[in-house]
C-alpha cells in the first residue's frame, strides 16, 4: 500500500542552500563538518573493501584531511 507522507518542504531547502553555495562560494556547513562525514563513509568503504574488517576512524580522518587540503579552493 502507498502511505502518504506529512507535507514537507521536500528538497527545497537543500536546493536553496546550493544554489547558495554556488552563488557566494560559501559552503553551508563547516568544512570540518564535512571532513567527518566523509571520513565515515570511506571508512566504510574500506572495512567493505577488506570483508568488513574493523578500519580506523581516525587513520581515515587524516586521509581524508590531506585530500581536503590539496583539494581546496582558492
Amino acid at each position: 500500500a502507498i502511505v502518504p507522507m506529512a507535507k514537507g518542504d521536500g528538497y527545497e531547502p537543500m536546493c536553496r542552500e546550493i544554489a547558495k553555495f554556488f552563488k557566494t562560494r560559501i559552503a553551508p556547513v563547516p568544512p570540518e563538518e564535512t571532513i567527518e562525514l566523509f571520513a565515515f563513509m570511506e571508512a566504510a568503504d574500506e572495512s567493505k573493501r577488506q570483508g568488513g574488517k574493523a578500519v580506523s576512524l581516525q587513520e581515515v580522518m587524516t586521509k581524508a584531511k590531506t585530500l581536503a587540503a590539496s583539494k581546496k579552493m582558492d
